[in-house]
């Protein structure tokens, strides 16, 4: 399998009241032979979240575009953002897919809901290792991909959505996973239009 290109598209929603949203995303071109999307999500909301997410992501994009390998970048942000005294928990999470025009792909998650891989109109089911970095604990999955797959990544405020309301525990991937099979019938759609879906029904359960 030769010359696969991606079609790439994401959508942030802004927690009520703030000017900025606490996701970022990276888009970064490597040469001729891959594209990185980096998905990064900062703690809490607005300002304070949007600076975090945006360093993350520019970390590892930045790093990723250098050559460097995925274990320098965690071990960068380990370093670089430390735990929530109160909360124990990281000040932002992220997750890493390189697409290759081979045809293979790497994928890498930090405490972010698991990736959608929807194939023929099906989600797909693919196996990943864990593994413990820098006290750091990431899911990682090296796959092949073929033509027409998709590749939905999400911050939690996607599973959260529709806490205590439709949803007593939030959207959940499992649901969301079942809303986007709805979406292919017979027609294939561009990434910014699948995004669209989620975004509104995201923007709906809130």
């Amino acid at each position: 399998m030769n010359d696969l290109c991606a079609d790439i598209g994401y959508r942030c929603a802004n927690h009520v009241g703030e000017q900025l949203c606490g996701d970022h995303v990276d888009i970064v071109p490597q040469g001729e032979n891959s594209t990185v999307v980096v998905l990064a999500d900062g703690m809490g909301s607005g300002v304070k979240a949007n600076i975090l997410s945006t360093l993350t992501a520019k970390i590892i994009s930045t790093m990723m575009a250098e050559g460097l390998h995925v274990e320098d970048c965690v071990e960068t942000i380990a370093m670089t953002l430390p735990i929530c005294k109160v909360r124990q928990v990281a000040y932002s999470t992220f997750a890493i897919l390189q697409i290759f025009r081979d045809g293979r792909a790497y994928l890498v998650e930090y405490d972010t809901p698991a990736c959608i891989v929807i194939r023929d109109g099906q989600k797909l089911d693919i196996e990943h290792t864990e593994r413990e970095l820098s006290g750091k604990i990431i899911r990682e999955y090296r796959f092949n991909i073929q033509e027409d797959d998709y590749f939905v990544m999400m911050s939690d405020g996607v599973t959260h959505a529709g806490v205590g309301g439709l949803y007593g525990f939030g959207w959940g991937r499992t649901r969301v996973g079942e809303f986007i099979q709805q979406r292919f019938n017979d027609t294939k759609m561009t990434a910014a239009r699948l995004a669209s879906y989620v975004i509104n029904e995201c923007s709906q359960l809130y």
